[in-house]
């Protein structure tokens, strides 16, 4: 059934009502003057009515990306016929309880995508909000859902001071998230949602970008979820690494001889596919230390600290909702197969490099996981994946929850994934927010939606300023300490509240925050980055 809304400065808007709910999809947020400029805001449009019936134009990635992201899920949903564009796919799908009204005021749920800062897009069947919604007002917790698509790999994240010279910031990609983010602050009262109570969320890559957002002196948010993610996932790098992953670029688009110039036009005239079929993997996909977005490199010994001031939004960020799935690492092994190779050996050279001066805890580290320098490939996967979980996932959970100011309200997913592939009866990356969304209810059994329902029921709370379960107050990791836990459904379990960080049923290991004097997270999180690199 057609929706028409009255807007105070977008006119009219053409929305679709089922079952309840009405969704505005495919609205622009931004325009683009070309492919490399800054979002500007859509303050107001004037002509006739905004036709909001159908998905946008997603921004560019590799065509295959929905397809990638169900098989690690390891079930399809039907696919969508999506066009991709990039000058026009700054747009955002909203999603209301049907008859909701300018007063009604409602907590918006804004949700940045995840996919590694290369793949996603929020007309994903997977990321349809309907369901989503209808079970916030079925559990008297309405909500208004915001996702929204911003630029990817080469558009949104390639920098280099050429570029920079001739005007192109740094960060296109986290630019276009916060200037959605202000789009909502202008518009979303229209809608139904209230603007001074938006919480932001986001998945893997998304929650990284979650906590970049954090870095602003100003106020974007009012609560945040970060779901498996944060900027220990995806690290910031500094203008001199962004300079060679430049030159790679221009080497792979056969352009190393070129001029300044003719390496911006290429870049601003190349068929956009031609740019993504061309330019490899190894041309990595990372925000940028930029003085702006991104102020600096994190460390866990900073955001560990309820004195520091890092990052800043924990000063106007009061509420946070934060956690990781029990094989979050999954993702890498699925992504970078070649990780495999002499895993055992290449982690232990890692740890030993990172850790040279304390041998012996490299030693004991090693012993702890079970890794030894000549286990096979086969049998040392899983044991790596291990510590590059805690590592990446798991510690970045406990030390923003430590040095976070005001409430930061723990989870652990531990929900085994119910189909097959391989991870069945595993909580691999993702499963989540396929839970989440609601939108493989009917490939679950009863146990196992309420799993779902009830880790959509708490986000909902979250989002309305009540508390889920009990918050780490205070950095208090080591007493007082309160986890919710989702699954395992086929023990019988759909939630259940943990008190401590780690053991038992949390089903997360204490190997790291066992350490030596003068052995740190920083330190294991450096042997991760030779590790992946090597």
């Amino acid at each position: 059934m057609a929706a028409l809304l009255n807007t105070t400065a977008l006119g009219k808007v053409q929305g679709t009502t089922k079952d309840g709910v009405t969704q505005y999809l495919g609205i622009k947020y931004a325009t683009l003057k070309n492919r490399l400029a800054d979002a500007e805001l859509i303050a107001e449009r004037d002509g006739d009515v905004l036709d909001a019936t159908k998905d946008g134009p997603t921004t560019v990635s590799p065509a295959p990306g929905c397809d990638i992201e169900q098989a690690h899920v390891q079930h399809s949903l039907p696919k969508k016929e999506l066009t991709q564009s990039d000058v026009d796919c700054l747009n955002l799908n909203i999603a209301v309880p049907a008859n909701t009204t300018p007063s009604s005021k409602l907590p918006v749920f804004f949700f940045i995508h995840g996919g590694g800062l290369v793949l996603g897009a929020n007309s994903w069947p997977q990321s349809d909000y309907k369901r989503f919604v209808t079970l916030s007002v079925q559990k008297n917790l309405p909500i208004v859902a915001v996702s929204i698509n911003y630029r990817l790999g080469a558009l949104g994240f390639l920098t280099s001071e050429d570029l920079r010279n001739a005007g192109y910031k740094a960060n296109n990609g986290l630019r276009d998230q916060r200037v959605a983010m202000q789009w909502v602050q202008k518009h979303i009262r229209d809608f139904g949602g209230d603007p001074d109570n938006v919480t932001v969320a986001g998945m893997s890559a998304g929650a990284a970008s979650v906590t970049y957002h954090l870095h602003s002196e100003q106020a974007l948010f009012k609560r945040a979820i970060c779901l498996s993610g944060s900027f220990f996932l995806v690290r910031a790098l500094p203008y001199e690494a962004h300079e060679g992953n430049y030159q790679q670029a221009m080497a792979a688009l056969g352009l190393s001889d070129a001029t300044p110039e003719e390496r911006l036009k290429a870049l601003l005239d190349t068929p956009v596919q031609d740019l993504v079929a061309k330019i490899p993997p190894s041309i990595l996909t990372a925000p940028a230390i930029d003085g702006d977005m991104v102020l600096s490199d994190v460390s866990f010994e900073e955001i560990g600290k309820q004195d520091s001031d890092v990052p800043r939004g924990k000063n106007w960020c009061r509420d946070l909702m934060i956690g990781n799935a029990e094989q979050d690492a999954s993702i890498l092994a699925f992504l970078m197969p070649h990780l495999k190779t002499n895993c055992a050996k290449r982690l232990t050279s890692a740890l030993r490099t990172s850790l040279a001066s304390h041998s012996a805890e490299a030693d004991r580290l090693l012993a702890a996981y079970g890794i030894e320098e000549d286990t096979s490939d086969d049998d040392a996967l899983p044991l790596v994946l291990n510590y590059i979980n805690d590592i990446t996932f798991l510690a970045p959970v406990l030390s923003l929850a430590q040095g976070w100011l005001g409430n930061a309200h723990v989870y652990y997913y531990n929900e085994g994934n119910p189909w097959d592939g391989p991870w069945k009866g595993k909580s691999n990356h993702i499963l989540d927010v396929a839970y989440l969304f609601q939108n493989y209810r009917e490939f679950m059994t009863p146990s196992q939606q309420a799993v779902g329902v009830t880790f959509a029921e708490d986000s909902f709370k979250f989002c309305h300023g009540i508390a889920p379960w009990p918050a780490v107050t205070a950095g208090n990791i080591g007493k007082g300490f309160s986890a919710r836990i989702y699954g395992p459904s086929d023990r019988g379990l759909a939630a259940g509240v943990v008190h401590e960080p780690y053991g038992g049923e949390t089903g997360r290991r204490n190997v790291l925050f066992d350490l030596r004097p003068g052995v740190s997270l920083d330190d294991l999180a450096k042997a991760f980055g030779i590790f992946m690199t090597s």
